[in-house]
């Protein structure tokens, strides 16, 4: 190499590279409007961001989530609903009938997506599950059927028992579509089944202190309680109300019988849905989405305490049993 080609390349050499780097990723908004707070469904919540992640998503990256929770307080639905969609979110993921229902009389526009929801058709926020033909798609966890199949497993349970209460806020949407299918179905089978009203911790209290007038041989504790799953458990134990309950935490806790769609896999399809959407899918041509998977747990050492032989018909069946 001649001395003055090397010069050359040795100088090329030390100029500073030009760097090229990729245009950062657009910040997407979403938001999430939960009845609850934070900490009674982290675990399902990190289940959501898990799958956002698979999916390309990080918050404070390239996503920011606007949380708002009420806290147990559905009357608190409608102002968080405003100050969600003030913020102009791409779309929001509401929990629950009351929340979806707060979001929709504000706007037929922001694209929702929705869980926890008992019959979407029956509260009017799809105008079917094939083809929702809104704003609104997402996941139906079912609620009615499950409650029909609960009510059904603590009958077997319990063949006796003919006086049977649905504890839930009265005031839910949700639950009244519930417990006035859940009526239609024992009717005409000299059984009873009201509903056990149960808004707040003190209203917890209150419910189960009513029972002393007005007994009942077993209960079944809404999905919405969740955010009251100690007291509940501990108050069923304390006065022997024979319980079933939708979510394996209250399994857990102490509480006798759980039916109920697996925990994790709405969450997932949830995320999903967000990212369709996110990415120009129409939630009015979007099909919503019911779960295949439920499970059934037992807890034998509750069974035991409160005097129930557990019948094998249940206990085969069992996907979790706690001895």
């Amino acid at each position: 190499m001649k001395r003055r080609d090397f010069i050359s390349v040795a100088a090329a050499a030390l100029m500073p590279t030009r760097v090229f780097s990729q245009a950062p990723s657009p910040m997407r908004r979403i938001a999430i409007l939960d009845p609850g707070d934070r900490g009674v469904r982290a675990d399902r919540w990190r289940v959501f961001e898990s799958r956002l992640q698979e999916l390309g998503y990080v918050e404070g990256r390239n996503l920011a989530i606007d949380w708002r929770f009420a806290d147990g307080v559905d009357a608190r639905l409608p102002q968080l609903a405003q100050k969600v969609l003030a913020a102009e979110p791409e779309v929001v993921l509401a929990l629950t009938t009351p929340a979806v229902q707060a979001l929709m009389r504000l706007t037929e526009r922001t694209p929702i997506v929705m869980t926890g929801t008992a019959d979407p058709v029956a509260a009017r926020l799809v105008a079917s599950l094939a083809r929702p033909g809104g704003n609104v798609t997402g996941v139906s966890v079912q609620l009615v059927d499950v409650a029909k199949k609960r009510f059904d497993l603590m009958r077997e349970l319990l063949p006796r028992a003919t006086r049977f209460g649905l504890l839930a806020p009265a005031t839910n949407t949700g639950v009244q579509i519930v417990i006035k299918q859940l009526q239609a179905a024992v009717q005409g089978q000299g059984l009873e089944l009201r509903l056990v009203d149960a808004a707040d911790s003190q209203g917890v209290a209150r419910a189960f202190e009513g029972l002393a007038a007005a007994p009942l041989d077993a209960l079944l504790v809404s999905q919405v309680m969740i955010q009251h799953l100690s007291q509940v458990v501990d108050l069923a134990a304390r006065y022997r109300i024979p319980a079933g309950y939708v979510d394996m935490e209250f399994l857990d806790a102490g509480g006798l019988l759980v039916f109920g769609p697996d925990r994790d896999g709405p969450y997932r399809h949830a995320a999903d849905y967000v990212h369709r959407i996110l990415q120009g899918a129409n939630p009015a041509e979007m099909p919503v989405i019911q779960p295949t998977e439920f499970l059934l747990g037992i807890n034998l050492r509750t069974a035991r305490t409160l005097g129930i032989r557990v019948p094998n018909s249940i206990l085969l069946r069992a996907n979790r049993v706690v001895e």
